[in-house]
């Protein structure tokens, strides 16, 4: 191999931690005053030194900026000594946290999840071969007392009495509603609202995502410090919108301008190595996406 492609994918500092943090805080600086006020930086780093990157990204961007440490899932296991390292992180920070960008994005449920927590069945709203009829037993009281939702309640006979210092969540003339379509039901003591899994189908990003392996079936890893492009995309849809302008300094294999591509967006993408942009030029300009359809 030619020595500079050896180099151009490799992770490493011979003059020590120092000489790398050295160099990402300039970078980091310079990366803060090209940000809009609404915009936001990811970076990724292992485990190794998540602690010392956040240190200097807290004191480039200030600690009250962080907006999430999330933790995605690289790999299904490594075969370490002790315990598999299989988790990199991206730290997402902001330029004002206030006027932040943000897009919530959303996950379909899983069958895990359906399967675990949604495991009772309405007879009258069950339907083979779909989660119509399934639901899990919703709390309905909250705490602090209210003159307002704090009374006895009576459904299917019984007479359900609130704990102290709890209120219900639905008003009064709610509660009677909810009985009347079936939304309720009489656990032990206590009244619980039937949940169900198709109310609401989808759920919101929590900082852990565990489906963005890069190995086996889910997608092939090319190089060594390349970043899925699922988690890409995902940083990317959350920050921007189309037509937006995002920019990689350092590009690799070219996964950030490939996915800003697809999905819209401006792009600007730089590496200091001409390795890595030769890569990047070669993958995009083989780019196939779904638009071109």
């Amino acid at each position: 191999r030619e020595p500079e492609q050896v180099k151009a994918f490799r992770d490493t500092w011979k003059d020590g931690i120092h000489s790398y943090l050295s160099y990402l805080r300039d970078r980091l600086t310079v990366a803060r005053e090209l940000l809009t006020e609404s915009g936001s930086i990811f970076v990724q780093i292992g485990d190794e030194n998540v602690h010392r990157v956040r240190a200097v990204m807290d004191e480039v961007f200030g600690t009250e900026n962080l907006i999430a440490q999330i933790a995605f899932r690289k790999t299904s296991g490594t075969g370490a000594e002790y315990l598999d390292s299989t988790y990199d992180f991206v730290l997402w920070y902001s330029k004002n946290r206030d006027r932040a960008k943000f897009r919530r994005l959303y996950l379909t449920k899983k069958d895990e999840l359906l399967d675990t927590q949604y495991t009772s069945v309405d007879p009258l709203r069950a339907d083979v071969g779909t989660a119509s009829g399934r639901y899990m037993p919703g709390d309905l009281s909250s705490q602090g007392a209210s003159e307002a939702g704090t009374y006895p309640f009576a459904l299917d006979g019984t007479v359900y009495h609130l704990p102290p210092n709890t209120h219900w969540k639905a008003s009064r003339s709610g509660m009677p509603r909810l009985a009347r379509a079936g939304r309720l039901i009489g656990i032990g003591k206590r009244i619980r609202y039937k949940r169900f899994a198709d109310d609401w189908p989808v759920v919101t990003f929590s900082n852990s995502w565990d489906d963005t392996v890069i190995s086996g079936y889910a997608e092939a890893k090319t190089y060594i410090v390349q970043t899925s492009t699922k988690v890409v995309e995902r940083c990317l849809l959350m920050a921007t919108d189309p037509g937006d302008l995002v920019l990689d300094p350092t590009c690799g294999s070219g996964t950030t301008a490939t996915v800003a591509e697809q999905w819209g967006r401006r792009w600007i993408t730089i590496d200091t190595s001409r390795v890595a942009l030769a890569l990047a030029r070669t993958r995009l300009m083989s780019a196939r996406y779904p638009y071109y359809l």
